[in-house]
């Protein structure tokens, strides 16, 4: 057999050779530092690339599913107003001199309209203004419907529908707040809202107030379309203790019985510290038209909300103007409601004792002009005639100081009430344990 390999290649089998693995040298210190720093710049990179996406994606899924700055668990607050603090007015004129001369504004005025010419123009003028303001206020009414089933005589289901205005009056990133009429929604069976542009989206009951006949309900936002969230307006609340008769007013909700429809008028007059059960409150008068069932708003020129048409707070019949409750002592109790916080009640009607009665002997205090029947002061043993002196410890001596004093309380607290009633010997002091009850309906 022939060698086909040949005795080169068996000598090559045989050779041994010299095997060597290159090896590179070890990193010195620097090289080392300087890996290091491109290491975390690097990652520093990336991590900023990292933020900016995540801000990005988030901003673009807030705009189209309707993202809130505001948390889910914030609490929403109103600006209280001071009815001692009242706006700056220009009471008077000063000369171009260095000396102050003052001029009455009612004379400054009489003689610049004496002088002035009022056209066409100017009133197209003012009117387009009051208009702008209504237009965007209009987008933050809405169409509360309430329906409820029932039985015909028949036994045969049948379903009432009603509806009223409402006025949204702050947000969440979950839902509209809405203040409207409670004898639209406090029996209801079920409460959609119905926004401007004809959306109507599912609501349901926050709190409701059986004393001043107002509820807050709360509509889904996120039913709502993005690019309409962006169009309905957040009405504010304003400062009902800056309202001065002569104020020019305009009227929205529904005063013509319509929702959407909208009245101007003037503030014919301001009673002050009217009393009201459990509280104080201010009651301005106006000449324009009305629609309290259907639910009609006071806003003022800047299209602030100041208060809402009850003409239950008329005392005479005669008074031909509509009465407003103003909405600047109702700030807190709004605000408890739109936390869904029910609001607590005692059922009290109180009238402050003046200096006068007291120099008559009458202790100084509140007192009680109506013990409300079925109220928790009634229940509890207050009477007409009796003075409050002392709520939970702490003095009273005005209507203020003892809303003050209830608007602390949670239905089912009890409070001390220490009150003076008149005997055969003159005046004797009595404590009551008084559980407070709820406002809601």
């Amino acid at each position: 057999m022939s060698d086909t390999e040949g005795p080169d290649k068996k000598e090559s089998r045989s050779r041994e050779f010299m095997r060597e693995k290159i090896v590179k040298p070890p990193l010195t210190k620097g090289q080392i530092a300087a890996r290091a720093a491109v290491f975390l710049l690097a990652a520093a990179a990336f991590g900023a690339v990292s933020a900016l996406s995540f801000t990005a994606v988030r901003m673009w899924s807030e705009g189209r599913w309707g993202g809130d700055s505001q948390k889910e668990s914030a609490a929403i607050e109103f600006n209280r107003d001071d009815p001692d603090v009242q706006p700056e007015e220009s009471g008077s004129m000063q000369a171009s001199g260095g000396a102050e001369e003052t001029v009455p504004v009612d004379e400054a005025v009489k003689a610049y309209m004496e002088t002035y010419e009022f056209t066409s123009e100017d009133l197209k003028s003012m009117y387009d203004s009051v208009r702008a303001v209504e237009q965007q206020v209009d987008h933050g009414i809405v169409t509360v419907h309430s329906g409820k089933q029932q039985t015909d005589l028949f036994g045969n289901p049948i379903e009432t529908s009603g509806y009223c205005a409402g006025a949204v009056i702050a947000r969440t990133s979950s839902a509209y707040i809405i203040l409207t009429r409670a004898s639209a929604v406090s029996q209801a069976d079920s409460i959609c809202v119905e926004f401007f542009d004809g959306t109507e989206v599912p609501a349901s009951v926050l709190q409701n107030d059986g004393v001043t006949g107002m509820a807050v309900i709360q509509a889904d936002a996120e039913a709502v379309d993005p690019e309409l969230r962006g169009e309905i307006h957040v009405i504010p609340l304003g400062n009902s203790y800056s309202v001065k008769t002569g104020d020019f007013i305009i009227g929205a909700g529904a005063p013509a019985g319509i929702v959407h429809s909208f009245e101007f008028g003037a503030v014919t007059y301001v009673a002050r510290n009217v009393p009201v059960t459990d509280g104080v409150t201010r009651i301005l008068f106006t000449d324009l038209s009305s629609s309290e069932e259907a639910g009609t708003f006071i806003m003022n020129l800047n299209g602030e909300i100041i208060g809402w048409t009850d003409n239950s707070l008329k005392k005479e019949s005669s008074i031909a103007s509509e009465s407003v409750m103003s909405i600047s002592d109702y700030k807190g109790i709004l605000e408890k409601m739109t936390n869904g916080v029910e609001p607590a009640y005692f059922g009290i009607k109180g009238q402050e004792v003046s200096e006068a009665m007291q120099a008559e002997g009458i202790p100084r205090g509140v007192y009680i002009a109506d013990a409300v029947s079925g109220g928790s002061a009634y229940e509890s043993g207050l009477q007409n005639g009796d003075i409050i002196v002392r709520f939970d410890g702490r003095d009273v001596a005005t209507l203020k100081e003892l809303s003050t004093q209830i608007f602390s309380v949670k239905p089912g607290d009890t409070a001390v009430i220490t009150v003076m009633r008149k005997g055969r010997d003159g005046y004797t002091s009595l404590e009551y344990q008084v559980t407070a009850g709820g406002r809601q309906i």
